[in-house]
């Protein structure tokens, strides 16, 4: 009942444009041909495509994103089961680079920065699963994987290299805001940053930095309909 209002309240504000960022799909903004074809992987278990139409456009958002930007360098925070990793690696070009930042299967250390009730649900998912949904597929040769806190990884060899990044880790404000401060640095010009669960409730961290960042002059969008928020650095 609680998961049910949530999504409701979510709806609610999405269909009425209320939450306080433009709204854009993301080939608007960004351009690209008027035909555009992405893949979606026919998964059975994991996937967006359910229940919650939201969801399902945040991953064709996300692949469109792929497509329209050709990145050779993708770096996403928050692998979980390696879902949206997939759609990076089956949507970029065949040379492209798909780095995946988890937190450590088994010994994973405290957060070194608050975390949301949903992320510790996440977390504790993410260390009873030992695989991802990528491992066997045509693709997984392209993916990285990468292990650690989020808060104190090492992105400098990233710095300037990275044409997409997105921001799915840890939900709380502090979170949000330290991995965007890192995605600043890490993309290069014309790359754009993309944060997934901006409006849901629960995770209100992504929606309160947005926000903020929307009112010091940085123009963020939300996908109509969708959590996703996109932003291209010019």
């Amino acid at each position: 009942m609680v998961g049910y209002a949530s999504e409701a309240l979510f709806l609610l504000r999405a269909m009425q444009r209320a939450r306080g960022l433009p709204e854009s799909p993301v080939a608007h903004v960004l351009g690209g041909p008027e035909v555009q074809s992405i893949t979606v992987a026919n998964l059975h278990g994991e996937t967006w495509f359910g229940p919650i139409g939201s969801y399902a456009i945040d991953i064709a958002s996300l692949c469109l994103l792929c497509r329209i930007l050709k990145p050779s360098t993708v770096f996403e925070i928050g692998t979980l089961h390696g879902f949206t990793t997939l759609h990076f690696a089956l949507n970029t070009p065949p040379d492209a680079t798909i780095y995946t930042l988890d937190l450590p299967k088994s010994g994973a250390p405290r957060p070194a920065l608050s975390t949301t009730v949903v992320d510790d649900d996440h977390i504790r998912a993410s260390t009873v699963s030992s695989s991802y949904i990528f491992g066997d597929s045509p693709v997984a040769g392209k993916i990285k994987c990468l292990f650690g806190d989020s808060a104190t990884f090492d992105f400098s060899p990233y710095h300037g290299r990275v044409g997409l990044f997105f921001i799915d880790g840890a939900h709380s404000y502090e979170y949000v805001r330290s991995d965007t401060l890192n995605a600043l640095r890490c993309c290069a010009a014309g790359g754009v940053i993309a944060w997934h669960d901006f409006g849901r409730m629960g995770v209100n961290g992504v929606t309160r930095w947005l926000r903020e960042m929307a009112g010091s002059g940085r123009t963020v969008y939300a996908v109509p309909g969708g959590s996703l928020a996109f932003m291209r650095l010019e």
